[in-house]
Formats: structure tokens, C-alpha cells, sequence
């Protein structure tokens, strides 16, 4: 088998592990949008659904396209659109390809007709409760709703919101979005009513009477939450890795990598990783990015290339051409590695580069 200069381990069974987990967080069972946007958040699309497929009601994915290769794939598995369509061609795919569609704005209802003649009509709304990006108001939702109900009556309505702030341990504001949400409700019957993203999951105090949630991030086991606590129900699905491909000794004085970003103030061993922003990894990594390195914490030192980083391994003792490097994993949590760098861990993840090989456990 040939090395490849960086590999994304999955494993499919804390895959499942983490979906069964957050489904379990409530005894009124639940049914579940699996979100796979953006690659399954860099962890392989047609993978992931496949895994899935058998224990999800539905996948989440962002655009059509998304849709349509999901489809396409042989997945039977009911599939909604995000982002929803833009277009009359727009509708004919929804058709063909028997996907949902997320309608967020008026010009789109006024393309639905046809879609309403197909026996595969489901439909979801959206409702903008204060995220402010898509989405009818509470005041225009009525309306809406009460149009698409006239002409929709056989299939039922399904309404999904966003909740923006339900990671973070205020939840003032979360609940001035749960009080919007109850206003559009009033009075109306749905199919599906879904708020709960996933670290409203994970927060039960933040988790509304619905009977959809739909987990993102959280499924991968990844955590964005204030407290460390909805962390230790889930396993990280993805291990990011590499190999040594050479040792660099350098003196006191002397810098490593682009713009001489790192001077070493001592003798210094350091191991070259053939990893780099082509891969997806983060440009503006600053030094001192922790990196595993035969499960030594090590630090990471100059600047990212696009096909190499440089990690000091000074204080590690003998490393050795192919040793086992780490860049995130079950060792070292991604959200670390994020919080290091000053991005979000979705960045991370989802910014994987085609030529980082999956492997599927």
C-alpha cells in the first residue's frame, strides 16, 4: 500500500455511537435530520450517508448538488435541502432527484407549483427567529403558511429555525428565540418542528418540545458548548495524521520556514511534516500549534508551507524517518488545535483538501 503524505481516519463506529447518543438525549423520541453538509463536515459524504442510512429519518445537506450526488450514490434515505432553490430548474431537480426543499423566502413559493403536482411534495419552512440569514419573518410566516397549507394540505408543512447562540452559556437570547418561535406556531399544525442543532442537544435546558433534531457537528464528535460536559458523551470520529519525512538540525540563531516567522533561541531538532495549507491545514497557524508526535505533545514551529510544516521535536528524544505524527485525534481533541489556531473546529475539519485520503474503521 502506498503512504500517502496525510490521512483522515474514520471511524464509523463512533460514528454511530455519537448519533445513537444524541438521539437518546430525550425519552420522547425524536426523529433525526443527519446533517452531511460541506462533506459531512470533511468526513466524506457518500461514506457517512451510507453508515447512517439504516438509523436516520433524513440527511441535511446544503445545496442540490449535495443532494443529487447523495441520490445518485443509491441512498433511498429522504433528503432536504438547505439552502432550498433559486430557480425554476431548481424545481425540476428537487422532482427529479426526490429531494426537499428548505423555502425561506416568498419568490420561492411562487415557483412551486409544479412541485406541488409531485407525489414526492414535502416541503419545510423556515422561520427567522433572530439568526437573521434565511428565513420568513414571524410576522410574514402567517401568511405564508397559511397560502402553502390551502395548496398543501395532503402532504403537511414541516418548520425548521436556527438557534444562534446555543453554545454559549448565556441563553438570554436563545430564549427570546424559543418566544418567537411559539408566536409563529400558534394555532397551526406541522409535521416535523425542528430547533434543535447540536449544541442544543447537548444543552438540554436549551432543547424545546420538538420532534426533529437534526445534529451537525456534534455527530463527528465535535463540540462547540462553553462547558466541557456535553464533550465527554461523545468520541471524536476523525483522526488527522501524517508521517516524519526528514530531521532538520538547527543552530541558535538561526529561523525556520517563510519569513523567517521563527528565530531558535537554542540547538533545536526539528521534524518536517508533508502536511500544509494545500491539505487544508491553516496558513496562519501561529508557533507553538500543539502536534503529536509518537504521541509526544510537541509544538508547531515557522511558517505552514503549502505542503510542509516544521515541528520542533528537541525534547522528544529518537524520532525516526515515518513516525507517527498526530495533527488532531482522540490524544489531541480538535477543538484544541482550533482554539490554538484562533479558528472554529468546523473550519478545520471541513477545510480537508480532497488529496487527504479517508479511511474508513
Amino acid at each position: 500500500m502506498p503512504l500517502y503524505s496525510a490521512e483522515a481516519y474514520i471511524n464509523t463506529q463512533y460514528l454511530l455511537d455519537n448519533f445513537q447518543t444524541l438521539r437518546g438525549k430525550s425519552s420522547n423520541g425524536y426523529r433525526t435530520i443527519a446533517m452531511v453538509k460541506g462533506n459531512a463536515y470533511g468526513h466524506g459524504l457518500i461514506e457517512v450517508c451510507n453508515v447512517l442510512a439504516p438509523y436516520s429519518e433524513y440527511f441535511g445537506v446544503a445545496s442540490l448538488d449535495e443532494g443529487i450526488k447523495v441520490r445518485l450514490s443509491g441512498i433511498k434515505t429522504k433528503i432536504i435541502v438547505f439552502s432550498g432553490f433559486f430557480h425554476a430548474g431548481h424545481v425540476e431537480d428537487l422532482i427529479q432527484y426526490h429531494l426537499i426543499p428548505i423555502v425561506h423566502s416568498e419568490y420561492q413559493v411562487d415557483l412551486l407549483d409544479a412541485y406541488f403536482q409531485n407525489k414526492h411534495s414535502e416541503i419545510w419552512l423556515k422561520v427567522n427567529t433572530g439568526m437573521n440569514r434565511l428565513g420568513f419573518s414571524v410576522e410574514k410566516f402567517h401568511k405564508i403558511y397559511e397560502q402553502l397549507s390551502s395548496r398543501h394540505a395532503e402532504h403537511g408543512i414541516s418548520v425548521i429555525t436556527h438557534l444562534a447562540e446555543s453554545e454559549v452559556e448565556d441563553d438570554s437570547f436563545t430564549k427570546v428565540q424559543l418566544e418567537h418561535f411559539k408566536v409563529a406556531m400558534s394555532g397551526k399544525r406541522f409535521s416535523h418542528l425542528s430547533i434543535g442543532n447540536s449544541a442544543a442537544i447537548l444543552n438540554a435546558d436549551k432543547m424545546p418540545d420538538c420532534n426533529t433534531i437534526r445534529p451537525g457537528i456534534s455527530m463527528y464528535g465535535i463540540s462547540t458548548l462553553y462547558s466541557a460536559e456535553g464533550r465527554k458523551a461523545l468520541k471524536p470520529v476523525m483522526s488527522f495524521q501524517s508521517r516524519v519525512v526528514a530531521i532538520q538540525h538547527i543552530l541558535k540563531g538561526e529561523s525556520i520556514g517563510y519569513n523567517r516567522t521563527y528565530i531558535a533561541n537554542q540547538d533545536m531538532k526539528i521534524a518536517v511534516i508533508p502536511i500544509g495549507y494545500g491539505d487544508g491545514y491553516p496558513q496562519n497557524a501561529p508557533n507553538g500549534t500543539p502536534v503529536l508526535v509518537n504521541g509526544y505533545r510537541c509544538e508547531m514551529v515557522g511558517r505552514i508551507s503549502m505542503d510542509m510544516m516544521t515541528v520542533d521535536i528537541t525534547h522528544i528524544g529518537q524520532v525516526k524517518m515515518l513516525d507517527s505524527v498526530v495533527l488532531w485525534g482522540e490524544a489531541l481533541p480538535v477543538e484544541e488545535v482550533a482554539e490554538a489556531i484562533g479558528v472554529s473546529p468546523y473550519a478545520l475539519v471541513t477545510n480537508l483538501a480532497d488529496r487527504v485520503r479517508r479511511i474508513y474503521l
